[in-house]
């Protein structure tokens, strides 16, 4: 049997480690959501409205942004991976607060806090993916972490907040956490944050230590070592965060990143109006309402596991067809299910077994189509459509306006269900999603197999480059560089 690389093992370690970054991302919505349904019911060790509980629910999703704030700072200050140790641990703690919360505000600072490390973990994930695992297995390792290992934790939390009390399953948490913080501490630094802080000769040697050399690798080292090199150059600052901000501004003046920004933006509202965050976070009162039952382990159990099913056909589906035709196919036929789903719950109300299983069916096949389909899609190129020389506040610009945005769709969400239905929210997302699928369909380039130096040429040019061109473009970048710091040193 043929042994693994070394440089295999080590993206391996990386893999596992965000995987249980996104595990525990996962265990926070699905804690969260026994927690909600069960003080909103019988639980009443902590008096709460229903108001209360919609921010319970939902100001997680707002508070995440100041997760992408720190972690942007934490990433470019300490680098990658300690990064992922110093968030895990207001994670713990939090966990503990959660487990001996005796009054509404502690659970609201529990959510402050979840909200910022599930922000951290989020951010960290994608960033990581992009820098760390090569263009051939990037869909791949971003679908089993932010897909499997997210719907994983969102299934386990379900089903233990249905078996054990949702303080007991808080503790439960700490282990997720625990090795997420451990794993990280074993990696090889990122050769592309090496790369931003001039460090050239350890970038090499960390590239090496990750990636198997070819001539294909050897060029893509090449490149990220003359770009970042050229752009080090250029734009020399001793501020960190005057710098920061500086290029990011400069970045919003360029067309190529405003394109970049409004796929990112069009590409988040189709994740929330796909409603993996609605589902993890209140499904198990959705699935109480729609069946009309207080015994729902086995309801819980069929949509979660089709969810998870789902992600993990997305590994398989991401290598093997293009973004593009996965999306457009997999994506309509989603919305369609939803839609008639939709349409039953408006329709069809006789209370028989046959009804409700019907509606479980059709909400378990939607979870694992958009799965395996659009979400796959949607989390890789929100990985892939970043600047490599402002990835990190690129991340925080677009996350931020989405936290709020999700913030508000869980917290509509309480006030519409009662007001619309379960069926016009569903008939409201299904509308959104088309509209995003439309512009997708005309501005979306196929991303699969392409570097991030490849991809950021398209945006520039409007088509994807060459070797040779992008070679003597960036030793044209680099004279006239060379001539901007002579001049600046007369």
């Amino acid at each position: 049997m043929k042994r693994l690389s070394p440089q295999i093992m080590r993206q391996v370690l990386v893999v596992t480690g965000l995987t249980f970054c996104n595990l525990s991302d996962g265990f926070i919505f699905g804690q969260m959501s026994g927690m909600v349904d069960a003080l909103s019911g019988k639980d009443d060790s902590i008096p709460l409205s229903k108001d209360e509980l919609s921010w319970i629910a939902s100001t997680i999703n707002a508070t995440c942004f100041c997760g992408f704030c720190v972690i942007a700072i934490l990433t470019e200050v300490f680098g990658r991976r300690k990064s992922i140790t110093i968030v895990c641990i207001p994670l713990s703690i939090s966990w503990i607060m959660v487990y001996f919360a005796q009054d509404k505000y502690t659970l609201l600072l529990t959510r402050l806090i979840l909200g910022v490390s599930y922000g951290g973990f989020l951010i960290i994930t994608y960033i990581n993916v992009g820098e760390y695992v090569g263009p051939e297995m990037r869909s791949f390792c971003l679908n089993l972490m932010s897909a499997c290992a997210i719907a994983a934790g969102t299934l386990l939390g379900h089903v233990l907040s249905l078996l054990m009390h949702w303080r007991q399953v808080a503790l439960l948490g700490l282990i997720p956490t625990i090795i997420s913080a451990t794993i990280p501490l074993f990696w090889v630094e990122s050769p592309a944050w090496l790369a931003t802080k001039g460090r050239f000769k350890e970038c090499e040697i960390a590239f090496r230590k990750l990636r198997v050399m070819n001539e294909e690798t050897e060029y893509e080292l090449k490149t990220l070592i003359n770009s970042q090199r050229i752009y080090n150059r250029k734009n020399k600052n001793g501020n960190f965060f005057k710098e920061l901000i500086s290029n990011y501004i400069k970045a919003w003046k360029g067309k190529a990143y405003r394109k970049m920004y409004a796929l990112q933006l069009v590409i988040s509202i189709y994740r929330i109006a796909a409603g993996r965050i609605l589902f993890s976070t209140l499904i198990i009162t959705m699935l109480r309402d729609i069946t009309g039952s207080s015994n729902i382990l086995l309801s819980t159990l069929f949509v979660d596991g089709f969810s998870l099913l789902g992600s993990s056909i997305a590994c398989v589906f991401v290598s093997k067809f293009r973004m593009r035709t996965l999306i457009f196919t997999s994506g309509p036929i989603a919305n369609l299910i939803q839609i008639i789903l939709a349409f039953c719950m408006y329709l069809w109300a006789d209370g028989s077994a046959y009804e409700r299983w019907t509606k479980v069916s059709l909400l378990a096949l939607y979870c694992v189509i958009v799965s395996a389909g659009p979400y796959a899609v949607l989390e890789t190129l929100l990985a892939e459509l970043q600047p490599l020389e402002i990835c990190a506040s690129s991340m925080v610009g677009i996350c931020a306006l989405v936290g709020i945005l999700q913030c508000l769709a869980v917290k509509l969400a309480a006030y519409l269900f009662p007001l619309i239905g379960y069926h016009g929210v569903f008939f409201l997302h299904a509308g959104v999603i088309f509209a995003c699928t439309a512009y997708l369909y005309y501005f979306l380039p196929e991303t699969k197999g392409r570097t991030n130096q490849e991809i950021q040429f398209y945006f520039k040019h409007n088509r994807f480059g060459n070797v040779d061109e992008m070679l003597h473009l960036e030793q044209q970048d680099d004279l006239i560089s060379r001539d901007i710091v002579g001049l600046n040193n007369l």
